[in-house]
């Protein structure tokens, strides 16, 4: 009897591994596919009306919509320009009080020239003293650098 049960299990086993086999995975493969295409292209249809749409909206405007666009963008664009002024101008303060060039400085993240000068010095305080040394091998000994002649030389390797 358990080799009935047994021989029956296996048969029932079988038959459900040829139908996994017997399903056609390339045409299911293609079923969606096929979807998936209809869907891209209902897509590319609604962005096509959504453009017109814009477009008829735009035609439609009046002159004074218009114009207070063009006057909301120009506005912008001008707070833009002066925050970028109002920044170089702090950075170049910034730089002369603290004594390294604006380059250094304009990598800093302050907003206002006490900040970024704030930074500087602590950045100058931060860099290791180098000993005065001779570059010549003849025993005279080079100028004192400042901090600042030495911050620079860190970044960008002046002499």
């Amino acid at each position: 009897m358990t080799d009935e049960t047994t021989e029956g299990r296996v048969q029932e086993q079988a038959e459900g591994q040829e139908a996994v086999k017997a399903t056609d995975w390339h045409q299911k493969y293609e079923s969606m596919r096929q979807h998936s295409r209809e869907w891209e292209k209902k897509a590319k249809e609604n962005q096509q009306a959504a453009d017109e749409l814009e477009k008829l909206k735009e035609s439609q405007a009046t002159e004074q919509q218009k114009a207070e666009k063009r006057a909301e963008k120009a506005e912008a664009e001008l707070s833009e320009l002066k925050a970028k002024a109002e920044r170089t101008e702090a950075v170049a303060q910034a730089a002369d009080a603290a004594g390294v060039p604006t380059e250094v400085v304009s990598m800093l993240n302050g907003a206002r020239a006490e900040e970024l000068e704030d930074q500087a010095r602590k950045l100058l305080k931060l860099l290791p003293a180098y000993p005065a040394r001779t570059d010549d091998g003849g025993g005279s000994a080079a100028a004192k650098k400042t901090n600042a002649d030495r911050f620079a030389e860190t970044l960008f390797g002046r002499q």
